[in-house]
């Protein structure tokens, strides 16, 4: 049985995974590697995002939590969100209903499972028992997600690997240039001209596409 952790995920908690030897006799393995998208990958085409209750509370404010989302729900066929801890517990002033907002927009608009758990241990053994059930002895569970088969999402998906690029503008810049292919074509007073980029932006963005591959 083999769990994928992206590298930013807390130490302790990958700890805690890989200090398991087996699970109902299938023996555990625990990579951490950097995803591209989600925080665990726990079978094929199944994903994990965690969220403590502060980041949770914090990613609805600062705009994270509705981009990681699509962009979940874009990516994977199956997407869990686990809770940990309680986001009600006033770690930023928010109103209860739009935390309750949010937790049900998951469930019902994103088509996500949601969660909760009140420790690093629970939030192990959570992984551990999906992974055992989503596997069942397979071990076809790439590193990469598999990538999105309509043309738009797919679109969408390559343009937001840009430095700097979210959901939101990948469509602005898909918009704007019609295609990947314009996009990438784009020199970087033309991607400046676009409201919310600006030169920073744009230049980190030539300078991904420009830089030289050395082998």
């Amino acid at each position: 049985m083999r769990i994928i952790a992206d590298c930013h995920e807390p130490a302790e908690l990958i700890g805690i995974l890989r200090a398991t030897g087996s699970v109902d006799g299938s023996a555990v393995e625990i990579e951490a590697d950097q995803l591209d998208v989600g925080d665990y990958l726990i079978g094929p085409g199944a994903a994990v995002e965690r969220k403590a209750g502060g980041d949770f509370v914090a990613s609805l404010l600062d705009g994270r939590f509705a981009e990681q989302a699509a962009k979940l729900r874009a990516t994977y066929d199956r997407v869990v969100w686990i809770i940990e801890g309680d986001p009600y517990d006033g770690h930023v002033e928010l109103e209860p209903k739009i935390i309750t907002g949010a937790i049900s927009h998951l469930a019902v608009v994103e088509g996500a499972t949601v969660l909760r758990t009140a420790s690093l241990q629970e939030t192990a053994e959570l992984l551990l028992s999906m992974a055992k059930r989503l596997q069942d002895g397979r071990r076809d569970l790439p590193l990469r997600p598999s990538k999105p088969t309509d043309p738009r999402v797919l679109a969408e998906f390559i343009v937001n690997g840009l430095p700097g690029i979210g959901r939101t503008r990948a469509q602005a810049l898909l918009t704007r240039f019609g295609s990947v292919r314009g996009v990438f074509a784009a020199d970087a007073g033309e991607i400046a001209a676009l409201r919310g980029f600006g030169k920073k932006t744009a230049g980190l963005i030539r300078a991904a596409l420009d830089a030289p591959y050395a082998g």
